[in-house]
């Protein structure tokens, strides 16, 4: 018998130990589609509920001017939009049948969010304080990377195949 820990000999090629180091196992694709989904309900409430519950003042809290808040004030059924697409995933999330195509959607969704506040920052079509056009900006583009990632992660389970 050797005088070395057992977890420093080396191991066989398919062991999950080798020379002392722990392999994490590779992520499920699942998980990776269900992480997703939180992040598609995050950003969508994030926006969605200034919106539904006091869009005059959300818009005068993020630097519009008082009459251009209060005439912005009617889009309020955007926010409602947004909170329906929340209350979906999560029905999504408690019965998964639909999660794949979901977060394609949803990718899809915050692509298009993202590309169209970003343009619309460009060219200056609304005064909105810096912060708020940093961080909405910020949020909307790294919200569709990480739901097309994961979309790209999740390949096997988009197709039908098994998860792991």
């Amino acid at each position: 018998m050797s005088d070395r820990d057992p977890v420093d000999q080396p191991q066989d090629a398919g062991s999950d130990r080798v020379e002392g180091v722990v392999r994490k196992p590779p992520r499920d694709p699942a998980a990776t589609l269900t992480s997703a989904m939180v992040v598609y309900i995050f950003v969508n409430l994030a926006f969605a509920l200034p919106l539904v519950i006091f869009p005059a003042a959300y818009f005068d809290i993020i630097g519009l001017d008082k009459t251009v808040a209060d005439q912005l004030g009617g889009l309020r059924w955007v926010g409602a939009v947004l909170l329906a697409w929340s209350i979906t995933a999560i029905q999504v999330m408690a019965r998964p049948g639909g999660k794949a195509v979901f977060v394609t959607t949803g990718a899809t969704q915050l692509t298009f969010g993202a590309l169209a506040f970003l343009y619309s920052w460009s060219i200056q079509e609304f005064h909105w304080a810096l912060w708020y056009q940093a961080l909405a900006s910020l949020i909307w583009t790294l919200g569709a990377v990480y739901l097309w990632w994961a979309r790209m992660s999740g390949r096997k389970v988009l197709k039908g195949g098994p998860a792991a």
